[in-house]
């Protein structure tokens, strides 16, 4: 079918297109989106069309779930060896007895404060393409039920 575009992204390849590309195509779905669907053709079609959407959104899901994940681990790393460092020079230029190891954790919490604001930003933008993609999966729902209902009518 002329029309049929479900699926039309390779899994094995779309990893490889950088991120603004997929942003233009995910606009270019969104413009042979039919406002006012009327036949089940057109329906059906606006269905391939969030379905392709869709899997834009998940390659966006999973590229930021990567880089989120992979910046937690550099922050505990990072924050580990900080609570070492500062431990160490504590033993190292202090007589008495070192503090708890919470005092050292808050001094690490700090030290990598502006590297977990970045992660919270990063989390707030895997959130939102996750809303987007529950958005489009009701939306696509939604008109699957009225492709129901107008095949009934007949």
């Amino acid at each position: 079918m002329e029309f049929e575009k479900l699926y039309m992204f390779n899994p094995f390849t779309i990893q490889n297109a950088d991120s603004q590309k997929i942003a233009d195509t995910y606009s270019n779905l969104q413009k042979e989106l039919k406002s006012n669907p009327e036949t089940g053709f057109e329906i059906a079609k606006n269905i391939e069309i969030y379905a392709n959407m869709n899997y834009l959104i998940g390659e966006m899901i999973a590229r930021i779930q990567q880089e989120y994940d992979e910046k937690k681990t550099e922050i505990s790393i990072i924050e580990n060896k900080q609570i070492y460092i500062q431990r160490k020079q504590w033993q190292e230029t202090q007589k008495e007895k070192a503090p708890a190891m919470s005092y050292f954790e808050a001094m690490a919490k700090e030290f990598v404060k502006e590297e977990s604001k970045k992660l919270a930003e990063l989390g707030s933008r895997l959130f939102r393409f996750k809303k987007a993609y529950e958005s489009i999966d009701s939306k696509q729902n939604a008109l699957k039920k009225k492709i129901e209902a107008i095949r009934y009518e007949i």
